[in-house]
């Protein structure tokens, strides 16, 4: 008897539990199914029920019913969808355009464009230059020490090519001998504190940082493109900045680059013979075109 009373009513309860389980879940579905039915049904009924059509030859409507029957009748005149009819002609003229027009990049005439066995050069005596001035850098290098830090940056460099572009029958050994004697000058001279009139040198760019570097470069290019006759000193500057600045470059600073290619071609079409400023500017398009990659070919 006790153990029939025990195992009864367990198996009982068991039996009736998975039944009642099942149950449940069907009838939850359907009061969900159900509930979720009347709850769409209730956020889509109109605030307002009303019937009848509205009665507009009784003048002004007399009571609120009246006028929510006319507001409805109204509402019911009015298209879902309106298409407006355009005049494109007139929207294309008056549309601003999208991107600015910004002519090409002037063309230098033939015979006063530097040769590709000189720039493939200059380029490599560039990169090289760079890599100097990033390992000083690096390597922290003390100027009482190190006699090449008093001399100016980019000058030797910078004279090599402009008197090998100008005349190319001079030899290495002579441009080497000239460099070094218009070095020797400006390292006995004291360092000045007047910015606009201070050469690059080696210890002046080392003192600043790559956003000071950049900022300087943008600046004087600025100044760069209102001149109408640029001066050595303003393109020693230009030159020793564009050595000295960390890569990648900023898209403004790419911009910036590019206006000074635009300015440099544009003074390199106005003239017709070799001389001076020419060689300076066809060093520059090889840097900013070339070497930064602002070129359009």
């Amino acid at each position: 008897m006790k153990n029939r009373n025990l195992s009864g009513p367990a198996s009982g309860r068991s039996a009736s539990c998975e039944v009642d389980f099942t149950n449940l879940d069907e009838d939850d579905g359907d009061e969900d199914s159900e509930d979720s039915d009347e709850y769409y049904a209730s956020i889509q009924r109109p605030a307002f029920v009303i019937e009848g059509e509205p009665n507009f030859e009784a003048g002004p409507p007399e009571d609120g019913l009246e006028y929510l029957r006319r507001v409805r009748w109204e509402a019911a005149q009015i298209p879902n969808v309106r298409v407006a009819k355009l005049d494109r002609s007139k929207l294309n003229k008056e549309q601003s355009v999208y991107m600015p027009v910004i002519p090409e990049i002037a063309k230098c005439p033939e015979h006063l464009k530097p040769s590709k066995q000189w720039e493939e050069e200059f380029l490599a005596d560039f990169s090289k230059l760079r890599l100097a001035f990033f390992q000083a850098e690096a390597s922290k290098l003390d100027s009482s020490n190190k006699t090449q830090l008093n001399c100016i940056l980019g000058v030797k460099e910078l004279s090599g090519h402009l008197d090998i572009l100008g005349n190319p029958e001079i030899q290495e050994p002579a441009v080497e001998k000239k460099a070094a004697e218009n070095l020797e000058a400006p390292s006995l001279n004291p360092p000045r504190t007047d910015s606009a009139t201070l050469l690059p040198t080696m210890p002046l760019l080392l003192s600043m940082d790559s956003v000071s570097r950049v900022s300087n470069l943008r600046k004087r290019i600025r100044a760069f493109e209102a001149m109408t006759t640029p001066t050595r000193d303003d393109c020693l500057w230009i030159f020793a900045l564009c050595a000295a600045i960390d890569t990648p470059l900023h898209a403004d600073t790419c911009a910036s680059i590019r206006s000074l290619l635009r300015k440099c071609a544009s003074l390199q079409a106005q003239k017709e013979e070799m001389d001076d400023e020419v060689i300076m500017l066809n060093i520059l398009v090889s840097i900013t075109g070339r070497f930064f990659g602002q070129a359009d070919s």
